[in-house]
């Protein structure tokens, strides 16, 4: 056995993707259009209304922690009648009860959950 290694030699291949223009990609159909998107077009953050939005969730989802009880959403897939089903759970997974989706949003907003 020998240990003769074969010499590698640099390639010529492009490593950057060389996009057609425009209007030679037109037949493409708009799924082309949406991976146009620059990172220009993203922003940094999301908007101050999303932030807030997550804040008061968080704090409300730490109220039930601190009551003992945590909200579960089954997504309908996986709920039997093909509806997203929200259960209020106990800390160890008992589901104590089933709450319609419009209550949900009241809790997640901060109404206490009876």
């Amino acid at each position: 056995m020998g240990l003769d290694v074969a010499r590698i030699e640099p390639t010529t291949f492009e490593t950057t993707h060389q996009r057609a223009p425009r209007a030679a990609r037109a037949g493409a159909g708009e799924a082309q259009d949406a991976a146009d998107v620059s990172s220009t077009e993203i922003p940094a953050s999301p908007p101050a209304d999303v932030l807030d939005a997550i804040d008061a969730a968080g704090r409300v989802a730490g109220e039930l922690r601190a009551q003992g009880r945590e909200l579960h959403f089954v997504p309908a897939a996986e709920s039997g009648d093909g509806r997203m089903r929200i259960e209020v759970r106990d800390l160890d997974g008992n589901v104590l009860r089933t709450i319609p989706p419009s209550e949900a949003l009241d809790v997640a907003t901060g109404s206490p959950l009876d």
